[in-house]
């Protein structure tokens, strides 16, 4: 398990949650470090870039080569036995920006089934003037 991160700058996505009644996850992901030269760090320098390149020795990373380096950690308390532990395994990322399930994962006390969800945005209600 990697240690748990001081700052969000490192990192490739992070989430804190309440797992109802009693639970809760935090679960961050750092940006991977180049196969090749092991010191700088897979960035994109421009947003729509289709490839990942090093800071240090400047090395393209493919879209598909990025994705099998990254390393979910998951920090979480239990909602059923209610004792806390820790999950680290590879990481996908969803496809869509509308898949719900981040991570699944086995509480490793009790063996329950936990899930990371993607938090969804709340739609502003429309509120009509009186007249």
């Amino acid at each position: 398990m990697e240690p748990k991160p001081t700052s969000i700058t490192g990192l490739d996505f992070f989430t804190r949650q309440v797992m109802d009644p009693d639970g809760f996850a935090f679960m961050w992901v750092f940006r991977p470090k180049c196969p090749a030269c092991k010191k700088g760090v897979l960035s994109k320098l421009k947003k729509r870039d289709k490839f990942y390149t090093c800071s240090e020795c400047g090395k393209q990373s493919s879209l598909e080569e990025y994705g099998n380096l990254l390393v979910a950690n998951v920090e979480y308390t239990c909602p059923f036995c209610k004792k806390k532990g820790e999950y680290s395994n590879k990481w996908e990322k969803p496809a869509s920006k509308t898949a719900p399930i981040m991570v699944k994962f086995e509480c490793m006390n009790c063996g329950e089934k936990l899930k990371v969800m993607r938090m969804k945005k709340e739609k502003k209600k429309k509120t009509k003037i009186p007249e």
